[in-house]
């Protein structure tokens, strides 16, 4: 979401304020419609020749309530990818709070914005790997291995060998339970 030039805010406070203006009529128009509140996560851009914006993902609803609600400027929307990895979407959230940094000169407090009632992922334990696994990149079913986030390296810490990598659980994949087999008690 962007703002027409004239209606630009000096600051980011001016940003967040007018943010949530939108996001409590938009909530206001959901409820009226029968809906839940809606969840987000957002950062703010603030450009080097004053440009200033507002990056969110959403979940799928109506374009014209958004428009209806957005009453500073335009807005712009893409649909994600269904597969499942994000990753890209992160990168290109703090490249845009980075970009805040530069413009401003200075530290922010919050990269990113996320909404009440979001659910916050888990992050997977790292797990020690065997040295004549490294490498060796093991990959559950229902998983596939994001390419991308491959990185070996050395350790700073211990001098071995490093891995690290991104697996991405599939859209829709559910495991199912093993069947306990073997002998049966009896009698």
């Amino acid at each position: 979401m962007d703002y027409k030039k004239e209606a630009r805010p000096q600051d980011r406070d001016r940003m967040n304020k007018d943010f949530t203006n939108f996001w409590d009529r938009l909530n206001r128009r959901r409820k009226k419609l029968g809906l839940p509140p809606a969840i987000y996560i957002r950062v703010m851009e603030i450009g080097k020749k004053g440009a200033r914006h507002h990056h969110m993902m959403l979940p799928q609803m109506d374009v014209g309530l958004i428009q209806e609600c957005w009453t500073a400027g335009g807005i712009d929307i893409k649909p994600l990818y269904t597969d499942g990895n994000y990753r890209g979407v992160a990168e290109y959230f703090v490249k845009y709070a980075k970009k805040t940094m530069e413009t401003e000169g200075r530290e922010m407090k919050k990269l990113w914005y996320p909404s009440k009632g979001l659910k916050r992922a888990k992050e997977g334990e790292p797990k020690n790997i065997k040295s004549r696994e490294l490498g060796q990149i093991k990959i559950p079913k229902g998983y596939y291995l994001d390419q991308e986030s491959v990185r070996h390296g050395i350790s700073e810490f211990d001098g071995y060998g490093t891995c690290s990598y991104i697996l991405v659980k599939m859209p829709g994949w559910k495991r199912t339970a093993k069947k306990k087999g073997g002998k049966r008690g009896g009698g």
